[in-house]
C-alpha cells in the first residue's frame, strides 16, 4: 500500500518519520520531496539519513535539475503515477514550503517476511 502525506515543516516531518520507524519501517523507505532551500545549512540533515530526497525545481532550474543526484520532484511524481492534476497541486504545495513524505508497506512487509513473521504479526484477532 502507498502511503503520502503533507508536513508544514521539517520538526513534524521528522517526528512522523521516528514514529513510523518505531512500527518497523527503516528511513531508505521513506521518500521525502521537499524545496531545496537557498540556504544550504537548511537541508543538511538529509545527508546523515538514508531517506530518499527529492528536490523542488520550479521550471527555471531546470539545468540545476540535471546535475542534481538526486531524481526531482516532478519527476518522482510521475513515477508514483498520480495524475497529472494531483501533481501539479502537490508540487505547488512543495513550492510553498510544505514537507511531503511518499512510502509504502512493500519493503516492510518483505523484511518481515524474510524474518519469518507475518505482517502485522502479535496483532490481536477480533
Amino acid at each position: 500500500m502507498n502511503y503520502y502525506e503533507f508536513f508544514p515543516n521539517r520538526d513534524e516531518l521528522l517526528e512522523e518519520i521516528e514514529l513510523l520507524k518505531a512500527e518497523g519501517y527503516y528511513e531508505s523507505d521513506f521518500h521525502v520531496l521537499a524545496v531545496e532551500e537557498a540556504d544550504p545549512d537548511e537541508m543538511q540533515w538529509i545527508k546523515y539519513t538514508d531517506i530518499n530526497f527529492h528536490p523542488y525545481f520550479s521550471e527555471g532550474e531546470g539545468l540545476k535539475s540535471i546535475f542534481s543526484a538526486n531524481e526531482p520532484a516532478k519527476n518522482f511524481m510521475q513515477r508514483i503515477e498520480l495524475s497529472d492534476a494531483t501533481s501539479v497541486e502537490y508540487l505547488e504545495r512543495i513550492q510553498g514550503g510544505e514537507f511531503f513524505l511518499y512510502y509504502t508497506d512493500e519493503d516492510k512487509y518483505a523484511r518481515e517476511k524474510d524474518a519469518g513473521r507475518t505482517p502485522d504479526a502479535g496483532a490481536e484477532s477480533p
